[in-house]
C-alpha cells in the first residue's frame, strides 16, 4: 500500500481543515434554513447516542487511572495482551472501553495513556487500531434493528467489525519488527512495574495499583471533582465536530456537486446520471459522520444487499471524518502519527469489506433465527415497526452497556491468569 505520510503532513491537514471551516462557513450562509436543521440533527445524534454512550465510561476511566485500578488490571492483563498482540496489559483497559463504547473512546484513553509514557508511541498507535471500534450497541441495536429492521443483521455486521479488527490487530504484531523503543526509565517502569521472576502475577497488580495510587495522590472526592468535567468538556469537543460534519454532509447534499459527479459519470458511459446521484448520496454521508452515513445506507433502495452490507462494513471501519477529527484532537500533545491511524482505517476498512462480502451468506445461514432474543442488547421486539434516526436513543441501553463492559474485562483478566498459570508451569517443567 503507498505511504499515506504525504496524506497527513500538518501542511496538508491545516489545509484541509481550513477548507472544512470555509465550507462550513458559506453552507450557513447559503442555506441557512438546512444549516440549522442538520446542526439540530447532529446534537440529537451527540446527546441520544454518543454523549450516554461515553460519559460514564470517561468518568469511570479518569478515576480508575487516578486510583491506580488501571494500572493493577493492566498488571493482570500483561500475560495475556503480551502473547496475543505485544501490548502491555494496561492496553486491555483501552480494548474493553472501545469493544464497549466505541470510537472515540478508545482514542480518549490510548491518548492518556501515552500522555502518561504508560505505553511506547508504536504501542499507542498499534493499541489505537485495536480499540477504535464501533459500539455493540450501535451495531446492534441501532443499525441492526433500527436502520436494517433485523437484529441479525446487526449481530452479523459486529461480529465481522470486530473480528476483522482483531486480525487487523494480529496481523500487525506479526509483521511487528523488532526494534528498540525509545523508552525512558520511567516509562519502562510504568509499563513493567516488576519483572521479577520470584514476584506473582497478583502481587505485581497490588504493586502496580499502590505505585500508581501514591504517584497521584488525589482523593476519591477530588477525582470525582476532576473526572465531571473533565468528561463532560471531551464530550462538548466531540457534539461540536458532529454538529459541524452534519452541516458540511448537508450543505454538500444541497449543492451541485453531486448532480455534476452524476453528469461526469453518465457521460463516460458508467452509470445513468439518475443511479449516479443516488449511490452518491447514500455514500456521502458516511464520507464524513458514521451515523449519518449508517442510516443513509441503511434506507438506500439502489444498492443490492450484499453490497450494502459490504458498504455498511467498510463505513464502520472508516468511521468517517468527524471521528478522525475526535482522534486527531484527543491525541494532541503526544507523538501519535495521524498516518498511522489513518493508514489502519483504510485497511480495516478493506478487511471488512472483504470479509463480508465473503461470509455474509454463510453466517447468515448459521444464524437463522427469527429473533435473537439471547443479544444482550436490543431486539426487534423493542422497537417501532417504521424506526428512523427520530427514534435513536441510547440512554435506556446504559446499564447493558456496563455489564458488557464489565464482563468483557472479567473474560480478558480468567484468560491472563489462565494464561500466566500454563506460562509458569511450563517454565518449571522445563527447568525441572
Amino acid at each position: 500500500m503507498a505511504s499515506t505520510k504525504p496524506l497527513s503532513s500538518p501542511r496538508l491537514t491545516t489545509m484541509i481543515l481550513g477548507c472544512l471551516a470555509l465550507l462550513l462557513v458559506i453552507s450557513i450562509i447559503l442555506f441557512p434554513d438546512q444549516a440549522f436543521k442538520s446542526s439540530l440533527q447532529g446534537l440529537k445524534i451527540w446527546w441520544e447516542l454518543v454523549f450516554p454512550a461515553l460519559l460514564p465510561f470517561l468518568i469511570i476511566t479518569e478515576i480508575a487511572r487516578g486510583m491506580g485500578v488501571i494500572h493493577a488490571l493492566g498488571a493482570l492483563l500483561e500475560p495475556l495482551l503480551r502473547l496475543l498482540f505485544r501490548l502491555p496489559g494496561i492496553a486491555g483497559w483501552a480494548i474493553a472501553i472501545g469493544f464497549t463504547a466505541g470510537s472515540p473512546s478508545g482514542a480518549v484513553a490510548v491518548g492518556s495513556m501515552r500522555k502518561d509514557k504508560l505505553i511506547s508511541r508504536e504501542e499507542a498507535e498499534r493499541l489505537l487500531t485495536l480499540s477504535h471500534v464501533s459500539s455493540p450497541v450501535f451495531l446492534v441495536s441501532v443499525v441492526g434493528v433500527g436502520f436494517l429492521h433485523n437484529a441479525q443483521s446487526g449481530f452479523i455486521l459486529a461480529l465481522l467489525h470486530y473480528g476483522s479488527a482483531l486480525l487487523l490487530a494480529l496481523w500487525q504484531r506479526l509483521t511487528l519488527t523488532k526494534q528498540h523503543t525509545n523508552l525512558t526509565g520511567e516509562e519502562k517502569r510504568a509499563v513493567s512495574p516488576s519483572t521479577e521472576e520470584s514476584s506473582g502475577i497478583f502481587s505485581r497488580s497490588v504493586m502496580a495499583w499502590r505505585t500508581a495510587q501514591a504517584n497521584d495522590g488525589r482523593t476519591f472526592g477530588k477525582l470525582l471533582g476532576d473526572s465531571v468535567p473533565h468528561a463532560v468538556q471531551q464530550l462538548l469537543a466531540i457534539g461540536g465536530l458532529i454538529m459541524m460534519f452534519s452541516v458540511i454532509v448537508h450543505a454538500v447534499s444541497q449543492s451541485k456537486i453531486i448532480p455534476a459527479i452524476g453528469f461526469v459519470l453518465s457521460a463516460c458511459g458508467i452509470t445513468t446520471s439518475e443511479q449516479a446521484v443516488a449511490l452518491l448520496t447514500s455514500l456521502l454521508p458516511g464520507l464524513f459522520e458514521a451515523h449519518l452515513g449508517a442510516y443513509s445506507l441503511g434506507q438506500s433502495q439502489i444498492i443490492p444487499d450484499s453490497w450494502q452490507y459490504a458498504l455498511l462494513s467498510a463505513l464502520f471501519a472508516w468511521g468517517g471524518l468527524s471521528t478522525h477529527a475526535q482522534v486527531k484532537s484527543f491525541t494532541l500533545g503526544t507523538d501519535i502519527r495521524y498516518s498511522s491511524f489513518l493508514k489502519s482505517r483504510l485497511i480495516h476498512a478493506a478487511i471488512s469489506f472483504i470479509a463480508t462480502s465473503a461470509f455474509w451468506k454463510p453466517l447468515n445461514a448459521l444464524f437463522s433465527e427469527p429473533q435473537l432474543t439471547w443479544l444482550p442488547f436490543s431486539t426487534q421486539a423493542d422497537s417501532p415497526t417504521n424506526w428512523n434516526m427520530h427514534y435513536v436513543n441510547m440512554w435506556p441501553l446504559l446499564s447493558k452497556s456496563m455489564l458488557w463492559f464489565s464482563g468483557i474485562l472479567l473474560l480478558m483478566l480468567v484468560l491472563s491468569v489462565f494464561t500466566a498459570f500454563v506460562f509458569r508451569h511450563a517454565r518449571r517443567d522445563s527447568n525441572n
